[in-house]
């Protein structure tokens, strides 16, 4: 594989390219002279021989190694040269000087920066020094971190990540891959597989898609068809808050590629506009970095995030920020909807449990009845607010529209004069044949003010019409971020 940027070079090689940059960037002290060199600095050649050991452990482009990879390879260094403490935190601090250098360069944006609170420090090496060299302390001390630190996005965030990508689509084609890895939970290597033929419409629902997952695009940079399990062979829905975006999206394909192209081989995931060609990994995981460090989630809270990296990741498989929307999806679906373990299982590629798994799996895939029983319950998940509401029910009054409050909400207020007059209230409602509203005043008419009228719609999109009482989504998504584990525990 030839390399494009210095991002896709190992640790080795970036090192080998770059340590004398990285020694005048970070002023290490030199002997004599003030030109740098392995002659004559020796903490040139001291971190030499560490990372050199560290890379051995790290077969995988730069952009693309996490603090987990880190931690490991570290670990496994130290027992075998039973390394002391003060080694063990000399080769991190290395460690942490080579990928600040590449994080500045652009190279790399997976290295966290130190962050304290008072005098107690909580910055990710301190914790992969104590995990490195007291496990059975650390893990305690570790849980007791992660229990305070979100497993998912907040709303907001979520939200404004969601927002942004989805008015932004025409720019750049990795942001179908943002909205498609935040609605989906789908693999890396998965999502950057997927070309428009995958991209197809239900047959008795033709405005509404789902994702047909049966390819990666693999270390190599090819497609392939050896996905990571059978059980990642499966149709995703694609989410009602989505729908618009991905569509404007394959139609301004189109359009650039001419009318009569056939674009169903072209990458849904290309770099910037570059249709014929799928993104690169690096690209695609550095992109998404910067998102959402833009988006408010902290170095710290990255931190956790990616220090619960599974051990079995293949390098395309592993992008840092993919496992996070991988995760925050887990947690909405926990949060937001009714959906059974044996969907959840369906929907995130895993094998479902019991001696019909199999089978299941396979009815799922055939059966769009029931694929678009799970797409209903999917859209009952809010991601964005601004994206979700658009597909609520809406009621009118005379002239005007009733503004919604919070998630299925609004108020009538009917004018006092008109009250006492008997005059009717007309109310014109759009939505499914089932969706419910429930009118209801709890006050008497009064001589000033008129009379507040409460009006509930159904939490749920016109496309779903079995009602749900309005939920406080802010409430039930951090707890389900604290408390799921589905994913962590059968993510294998």
């Amino acid at each position: 594989m030839e390399y494009k940027t210095d991002g896709d070079m190992s640790l080795k090689e970036y090192w080998g390219e770059h340590c004398i940059s990285i020694a005048k960037d970070r002023h290490w002290a030199i002997q004599t002279g003030d030109q740098y060199s392995f002659e004559t600095c020796a903490t040139l050649r001291q971190y030499d021989d560490y990372i050199r050991k560290v890379a051995g452990c790290l077969d995988m482009p730069i952009a693309e190694i996490t603090p987990a990879n880190i931690l490991r390879a570290v670990s496994d260094v130290a027992k075998m040269y039973q390394y002391q403490e003060a080694t063990v935190k000399t080769i991190i601090s290395a460690l942490r000087d080579v990928f600040s250098y590449a994080a500045t360069c652009g190279h790399a944006y997976n290295i966290l920066s130190k962050n304290r609170a008072g005098d107690r420090s909580n910055n990710l090496t301190t914790l992969m020094i104590q995990r490195i060299l007291a496990p059975a302390a650390a893990n305690v001390e570790m849980k007791e971190l992660s229990d305070s630190c979100p497993r998912a996005l907040t709303i907001g965030q979520q939200g404004r990540l969601a927002l942004y990508a989805a008015e932004h689509v025409l720019e750049d084609g990795r942001f179908c891959g943002i909205l498609i890895s935040l609605y989906t939970g789908m693999r890396p290597a998965e999502c950057r597989g997927l070309r428009w033929n995958d991209f197809r419409s239900f047959p008795d629902h033709t405005d509404r898609h789902y994702l047909i997952v049966d390819e990666i695009l693999n270390d190599k940079f090819l497609y392939s068809k050896q996905v990571k399990t059978k059980n990642a062979l499966r149709s995703i829905p694609v989410h009602i808050e989505i729908e618009g975006a991905l569509q404007k999206r394959r139609k301004f394909v189109q359009q650039n590629m001419g009318a009569d192209k056939d674009i169903g081989e072209l990458p849904i995931v290309c770099f910037e506009n570059d249709f014929k060609n799928p993104c690169h990994g690096p690209d695609y995981s550095n992109f998404a970095f910067k998102l959402l460090k833009e988006f408010g989630v902290s170095s710290e809270q990255l931190g956790f995030f990616l220090l619960d990296e599974s051990d079995n990741l293949t390098p395309s498989d592993c992008h840092p920020p993919m496992r996070i929307l991988r995760r925050n999806f887990a947690t909405v679906l926990q949060a937001c909807t009714d959906m059974s373990l044996e969907e959840k299982e369906y929907i995130f590629g895993h094998r479902i449990s019991g001696k019909d798994g199999a089978k299941k799996r396979v009815e799922y895939s055939r059966n769009m009845d029931r694929l678009w029983r799970i797409a209903q319950k999917m859209d009952k998940a809010p991601f964005c607010k601004k994206l979700y509401e658009l597909h609520f029910p809406q009621i009118t009054v005379g002239d005007g529209t009733v503004t919604q409050e919070g998630r299925g909400q609004g108020t009538i207020r009917i004018p006092w004069e008109k009250a006492v007059c008997g005059q009717k209230l007309h109310l014109h409602f759009e939505g499914g044949p089932n969706t419910s509203v429930s009118i209801l005043t709890q006050n008497a008419v009064r001589p000033f003010g008129g009379l507040p009228v409460e009006v509930k719609m159904a939490d749920a999109p016109i496309s779903w019409g079995d009602p749900l009482p309005p939920i406080n989504a802010e409430a039930i998504h951090w707890e389900a971020a604290k408390k799921v584990r589905y994913l962590k525990k059968t993510d294998k």
